[in-house]
């Protein structure tokens, strides 16, 4: 395996469990702040206590989202620093509306947890929206990137005319229909992990809400999915076709079935009586993140930027000012490695040992 392989394998495995990460804190973000909101106008305290609980989730989460998200970092700058000089270059409105969002997200979360019950209510409830907002407008801003390497609108201006307007990216209808796809699978998958972490506490009203926050926006996605994937037709063929008729054809035909079984459950879980498992509805639909992001990334290989039915090779993009030893490159593999591990237990200690449920209210 070379240095190149490595950067690019490394950089999506990151981007893959960042984006689970954030999908979970953008959509329990938004619950948490509405539930909030509702429960200061009806004076509902069994809802506030939901809301308390759903945050706490969201707190958590967004700890391990954010450690991913400078892994990202780490290896866009060591592995990739061209790529990083033309999307700070050509895409700067965007980063920048990411960043502007990142700086007011974190302390937003911050500031909602210890002025719970210490100021008043309304104001309260404001923090929360400007924190479940900002959440949405982070990937309004690195998503621009991601259509961009899919089908350049901004870079392709760049290059005819040597200059790119500050929103042309914005211009995309293929980042629209990405951008809407993840504020919907954020919304499902959030409702998701919040009617399961209702169950471990028997709270039948937060179960009743994530429930239909999962399934309506579940079903919210199927359109939306459907034009994305045609619109890859016209404006990213090479990964519309090998997604459709290449190596990616067995994993858009499991993240279909995984998604109808999903629908399934979700619709058993809305109107049945008996209990059931509602760990799976989240697996599921984390699954079908997954599997879509999978495609979204892993369908460009061996093109870092798409073009038509080509594109440009990763490793165009590569450090050439620094060779980085094979020594460092297996080093660094082995940190994430060992990170995936640790993670995936503390996530483990962290829901199934019922830390959320334990934290002092």
């Amino acid at each position: 395996m070379e240095m190149s392989d490595v950067g690019f394998l490394g950089l999506g495995i990151s981007v893959l469990i960042h984006v689970l990460f954030v999908t979970i804190t953008m959509g329990v973000g938004w619950i948490t702040a509405f539930s909030r909101y509702i429960a200061y106008r009806k004076n509902d305290v069994s809802l506030e206590k939901f809301a308390r609980r759903t945050f706490r989730v969201l707190v958590v989460f967004e700890l391990f989202s954010g450690v991913w998200g400078t892994i990202i970092t780490v290896f866009l700058a060591g592995f990739f620093p061209t790529l990083t000089a033309l999307a700070t270059n050509v895409l700067f409105a965007p980063l920048l509306i990411a960043l502007i969002s990142i700086m007011i997200r974190l302390p937003s979360i911050g500031i909602f947890w210890y002025t719970w019950d210490k100021i008043h209510p309304r104001i309260h409830s404001t923090i929360g929206f400007i924190m479940a907002i900002s959440g949405f407008t982070i990937p309004f801003g690195f998503r621009a990137i991601f259509s961009e390497i899919t089908a350049p609108t901004a870079i392709a201006e760049f290059v005819a005319k040597g200059f790119a307007t500050a929103f042309a990216s914005y211009s995309s209808i293929v980042f629209w229909l990405l951008y809407l796809h993840t504020v919907f699978a954020a919304l499902s998958v959030g409702g998701f992990v919040v009617a399961f972490i209702s169950s471990l506490d028997k709270d039948l009203n937060g179960i009743k809400i994530g429930n239909r926050y999962g399934l309506y926006f579940l079903i919210a996605q199927v359109p939306i999915g459907l034009f994305y994937w045609l619109s890859l037709r016209d404006f990213s063929y090479y990964m519309f076709d090998k997604i459709t008729f290449g190596s990616f054809l067995p994993i858009l035909a499991l993240k279909i079935t995984v998604a109808l079984v999903l629908l399934i459950i979700a619709v058993i879980a809305i109107s049945a009586k008996d209990k059931i498992k509602y760990q799976y509805p989240v697996i599921l639909s984390l699954l079908v993140v997954f599997l879509g992001e999978l495609m979204n990334s892993g369908a460009r290989y061996p093109y870092m930027v798409i073009l038509g039915k080509e594109g440009i090779h990763f490793s165009n993009f590569l450090n050439f000012y620094i060779e980085i030893p094979m020594t460092a490159v297996f080093v660094i593999l082995a940190f994430l490695v060992v990170s995936i591990i640790i993670f995936s237990a503390a996530l483990f200690y962290t829901v199934f040992k019922r830390y959320l449920l334990e934290f002092p209210e």
